[in-house]
């Protein structure tokens, strides 16, 4: 019993002894000490109270004695201490402290509730005072319910506090009150003990009436045992019935059966559940299928008279096969009284609900089973009323799903069909839903809580599966059919419903669902990364969960197959990290995995990225711009990259592979191919978009890998008039720019070469001119350009890093090949025969016999520099990158190598009288001239003296030098009546020539004043014809070696060739050098063999000077 002590309270008061302390029930109380002589009175009183009643006194001698035997008595009888109830007993402290904390609580409580209403501010109309001079305050609803809510608390305090003011009042007198309790304590425990005793009196004297046994009949006993017979009891004269045979009894049962047949024909109602039934053996069997078999007979012949149950049968199982014993009497009992009630409709009625009952109950032991063995802690069974409820799947996150088993009324809501009885029905909630549950395999004959259970199961995983199925076949991967989706699925058996799903070419994917758990399950092979297995989401539904988890799988395998094979082939993995560029934004939201790689045979500008996601595998180039330039390494530096930003990203494919491809080390070879080939082709294409000055096909969308793994070809409009200006190239004076190309130029890729580590683009145009002469030009040594057999077609080889752009060498190439065109047309009209064509020489030959080689030798120069070709850069500049210049040379034994400076000084001049046109006039017309040198200058020997020299001052003006007989002859083409001659004059001084008078006489006579086969004397000089200037030489030679004047000495010559060689002179903006005739023999490297074959026989020839 609760209540309230005092602390460190004195019970027993002043004046009663000191406290005795007990602990039961583990609270001190205190015990007061009681004077036990005040029960007996006082010595020195004259009367004794004794229950209330008061005596007279008696001798105090009498008294004295009676006192001290009455207290004696008390003492050796002094009864046991009273139990003290301290239960529930808790100290004052306590309470207050409790009451005070909570009030603090409700206070902190109130302050917020208050701060929480904001009050409106009064307006000024209302702040008027009324006439006691006193202002009312706000009087706003908000302030004036702030009041209320504080008095309300206020006046709840203050009754609580009274309350423990009570309590402390009463509390000081809990001594009392608690021996109080102890009393009423052991008063209580009395009174339970008496009535006890009493109840156990009554129950015994009911029992001892069962016992009695009553006395024995010994007269009757007598009178049976000696007679055999009571006569006490009457006769009545019965005649034993007498036994029927066989055939009476035949006779009998017959008689029954039609009596039967009978009355259920015309008299009884049947009801329509008993309209399948059997009369046989006097008896008729109503059959209900997946139910029982009732047998029932008739007692007597009047067809108003009741059937009577014979047997019954039950004809599902589990049950009992025959009902026997005490069992069988109450089935006797209920079904002969529902018989003579209801009849047969209440007898069907009585047993349909008892086996629909009997059922549900066998059901329900089924289902504990399953749940206290394999499937328990799966399984939750709640039987309630005649409804059987499984929960399944119940430690799975998300809405329950559970299978109830009850009994139906059988009517349908609006109609009134008395045929429709109850029976055994089912109701399938799934995920929270009440669904269809006509599926479910639920056999009534047969009850197997197991396979309903089962069955449900599988339904439901085959909803889930069926669910993910198109979830994912909406996936343009499945839907085109290029990836394989299978789903099998089943009404019976959870654990062959599946999915097989097909990943990559090579990977497969299995899905399916625990049936006792719910949990799904899936599997790949080869087995695929088990870190996202657990990766699911309580928030989507199961199919969805499938779903997701699936696409993340088949995105990962993809990647994962991609990066295993292309490290193979030489590509490098590039983490986009450390990039510090956000590829999320650049690609589709429905891009689940992405992975970037970079080839060492790349620019380090350019990655591809490979991205996998439900609706298609893709690839991607992508364009880095770097502020700084970084160096050509083996492995890809992100450093270099840090600084970097996103210059552009474009798809290039909508697979990975090609559909009808195997998949294996090939296919991977050839996407490393293709892939090098997309990157070189799409640099290029960008390259043109950023210029935005040249046209090309297909657009940077379009440009794709095609389906069979080709790479796509660029067409590209070329134009002479349309060529940005920081391309074109001024073509040497002489050349006509004209168009001789057709304006559409592809290109194509064509492999890459890893030993220069350079990828081939082919560039493919077509000339306005025929160009079957030229397919036989092609040149040995160079194969940068090609020309078609037949047709008008042209190809130029380019060679660059994939990418890098060759569009800048492209332009070059194309301007080159103009200006190869048109050194063609030169030296046709010239007459001369081209030998080679390529886009760095022009080989030619020349002469009357064409027997002399000439190579022109066309180069240009451009940046080195990356940076300057950028289109970026190219936008604010002007001024061509390109310089063009020609060069010539000879191979031995041409003559014209001794001229070879002088002639391509003319051949690069801008000056009108310069150019190819003039250098093609020069050598025809220089020929004879060089040939006659040639003769002149030969020393076969090798041993004779040094008689002449050769200054050659251009390509029109020689000095001819006879140092041993100091004559100096100077030979001048000019024209001379609308043709070229050549003018010979004499330089020499006279002091030089003071002492050859015989010599001027023979020159005189010779040469001046004389004429020969295509030269005449002018009396001073000579004139000769361009063609038999040679003659004229030859005369002038044979004037000198008549003279038989020696030829200087071998010192002499020595000194002379070595100060030839030192001198090197600017004179008229030319290059003038002295060359000795080893050198002139020297002038390409092909004649090095031929100067080496000639031996000693030009080693000491005469000296050829060129000015």
């Amino acid at each position: 019993m609760p209540g309230v002590v005092m602390d460190n309270t004195n019970i027993g008061g002043a004046g009663q002894g000191s406290a005795i302390h007990d602990s039961r029930n583990g609270m001190p109380s205190l015990t007061p000490n009681i004077n036990r002589n005040s029960a007996f009175g006082d010595s020195h009183v004259g009367r004794v109270h004794i229950n209330g009643m008061t005596k007279n006194a008696v001798d105090p001698s009498q008294a004295e004695d009676a006192s001290t035997v009455n207290i004696k008595s008390t003492k050796s009888m002094e009864l046991p201490e009273l139990p003290h109830i301290t239960q529930g007993f808790f100290p004052f402290s306590k309470l207050i402290s409790r009451s005070v904390q909570q009030s603090w609580n409700d206070l902190s409580d109130l302050i917020t509730e208050m701060a929480d209403i904001k009050v409106s501010p009064q307006e000024q109309n209302s702040l008027q005072l009324p006439a006691s001079g006193k202002s009312f305050g706000n009087q706003s609803p908000e302030n004036l319910r702030k009041k209320a809510r504080i008095l309300d608390f206020a006046h709840a305090k203050r009754a609580e506090f009274i309350k423990l003011l009570v309590l402390s009042q009463w509390s000081r007198q809990a001594a009392d009150v608690s021996k109080l309790i102890d009393l009423q304590n052991f008063i209580r425990t009395r009174h339970q003990a008496y009535m006890g005793a009493l109840q156990g009196i009554g129950d015994m004297k009911r029992d001892l009436v069962q016992a009695q046994v009553a006395n024995p009949d010994l007269t009757t006993a007598l009178e049976v045992l000696s007679k055999g017979k009571v006569s006490s009891m009457s006769d009545l004269g019965y005649k034993p019935p007498r036994s029927l045979t066989g055939k009476d009894t035949l006779k009998r049962l017959q008689k029954i059966n039609r009596i039967i047949s009978v009355r259920l024909a015309l008299y009884d109602s049947v009801p329509r559940a008993f309209h399948s039934y059997s009369i046989h053996d006097g008896r008729v069997t109503f059959v209900v299928p997946d139910e029982f078999e009732l047998d029932l007979s008739i007692g007597q012949e009047d067809e108003s008279s009741q059937l009577y149950f014979v047997d019954i049968r039950f004809l599902f199982n589990p049950s009992s096969p025959n009902l026997k014993g005490r069992i069988f009497n109450e089935f006797d009992v209920k079904i002969n009284d529902a018989l003579r009630n209801n009849g047969l409709s209440g007898c069907f009625d009585l047993l349909h609900s008892l086996v629909l009952t009997n059922k549900i109950n066998i059901l329900f032991k089924q289902a504990m089973e399953l749940a206290r063995g394999l499937w328990y802690d799966v399984l939750r069974v709640e039987l309630l009323h005649r409804t059987l409820v499984v929960h399944y799947w119940t430690q799975k996150a998300g809405a329950k799903s559970w299978l109830e088993i009850g009994i139906k009324s059988g009517r349908i809501c609006g109609e009134n069909d008395s045929y429709r009885h109850p029976n055994l029905g089912l109701r399938w909630i799934r995920d929270g839903q009440e669904v269809d549950s006509e599926e479910i395999e639920f056999n009534t004959k047969s009850l197997s809580m197991e396979s309903i259970l089962r069955s449900v199961i599988a339904l439901h995983i085959s909803h889930i599966l069926s669910s993910a199925y198109c979830i994912i076949s909406e996936s343009l991967l499945y839907s085109a059919g290029r990836l394989s989706l299978q789903a099998q699925l089943t009404r019976t058996e959870p654990g062959d419903c599946g999915l097989t799903i097909q990943l990559t070419e090579s990977r497969h994917l299995s899905v399916s669902i625990e049936p006792m758990s719910g949990a799904s399950i899936i599997s790949a092979t080869p087995s695929a990364q088990e870190r996202l297995d657990n990766d699911r989401s309580s928030d989507k539904s199961s199919a969805e969960d499938i779903a997701a988890r699936v696409a993340r799988l088949r995105c990962m395998a993809a990647i994962d197959e991609i990066e295993s094979n292309v490290k193979m082939l030489g590509f490098e993995t590039v983490n986009p990290r450390s990039l510090k560029i956000d590829f999320r934004r650049l690609f589709p939201n429905n891009v689940l995995r992405f992975s970037f790689f970079w080839h060492h045979l790349w620019e380090r500008n350019w990655i591809v990225a490979a991205t996998s996601s439900m609706d298609g595998d893709n690839w991607w180039v992508v364009q880095l711009q770097t502020t700084t330039t970084a160096e050509s390494h083996s492995v890809f530096d992100a450093s270099t990259h840090i600084s970097s930003t996103l210059r552009s990203a474009q798809a290039i494919s909508g697979s990975f592979f090609h559909v009808n491809q195997n998949i294996g080390y090939p296919s991977f070879a050839d996407l490393g191919h293709y892939l090098s080939g997309i990157l070189a082709v799409h640099t290029n294409a960008r390259y043109l978009a950023d210029l935005q000055t040249v046209d090309f096909y297909p657009p940077l969308q379009r440009l794709v890998i095609e389906p069979n793994l080709q790479v796509p070809e660029i067409f590209m409009r070329y134009e002479a008039a349309n060529i940005p200006e920081v391309f074109r190239i001024a073509l040497p004076s002489g050349l006509k720019s004209r168009v001789r190309t057709k304006g559409t130029i592809r290109l194509a890729f064509h492999g890459v070469d890893p030993c220069k580590k350079v990828a081939t683009i082919v560039a493919y145009g077509n000339l306005l001119i025929p160009i079957k002469a030229f397919s036989a030009l092609n040149s040995t040594r160079d194969h940068s350009l090609v020309f078609q057999k037949r047709g008008t077609g042209f190809a130029i080889r380019l060679l660059a890093p994939p990418g890098r752009p060759v569009i800048p060498k492209l332009m070059e190439n194309l301007q080159r090949l103009d200006c190869i065109l048109s050194i063609f047309e030169c030296l046709q009209r010239k007459k001369m025969e081209t030998r080679s064509l390529s886009l760095s020489h022009v080989t030619f030959a020349y002469g009357p016999e064409k027997d002399l080689l000439a190579t022109l030798k066309i180069e240009t120069s451009m940046p080195s520099s990356s940076m300057e070709l950028d289109p970026i850069f190219l936008a604010s500049r002007t001024k061509s990158l390109f310089h063009l210049r020609l060069g010539l040379s000879f191979e031995f034994p041409n003559p014209h190598r001794r001229i070879q400076k002088s002639i391509e000084s003319t051949l690069n001049h801008s000056t009108t009288d310069a150019g190819l046109d003039t250098v093609a006039e020069l050598l025809l017309l220089t020929l004879p001239l060089m040939r006659a040198l040639d003769q002149i200058l030969m020393n076969p020997s090798n041993r004779q003296p040094l008689r002449v020299q050769v200054t050659v001052r251009n390509a029109k003006t020689f000095q001819i030098h006879y140092p041993g007989q100091s004559f100096r002859f100077q030979l001048v083409a000019t024209h001379h009546l609308s043709h070229m001659v050549w003018i010979l004059k004499e330089l020499s001084s006279p002091k030089e020539r003071s002492s050859q008078d015989q010599l001027k006489l023979r020159l005189r006579e010779r040469l001046y004043n004389s004429k020969g086969d295509g030269w005449r004397g002018l009396g001073n000089g000579v004139v000769a014809e361009t063609g038999k200037v040679g003659n004229l030489l030859t005369e002038l030679d044979r004037c000198f070696e008549a003279s038989s004047t020696p030829g200087l000495t071998p010192e002499v010559k020595a000194s002379g060739s070595k100060s030839f060689s030192q001198q090197l002179t600017a004179e008229n903006g030319n290059v003038e050098g002295t060359l000795s005739e080893s050198a002139t023999l020297i002038p390409t490297p092909n004649a090095t063999s031929t100067r080496h074959k000639t031996g000693d026989t030009t080693q000491n020839a005469d000296i050829i000077m060129i000015d």
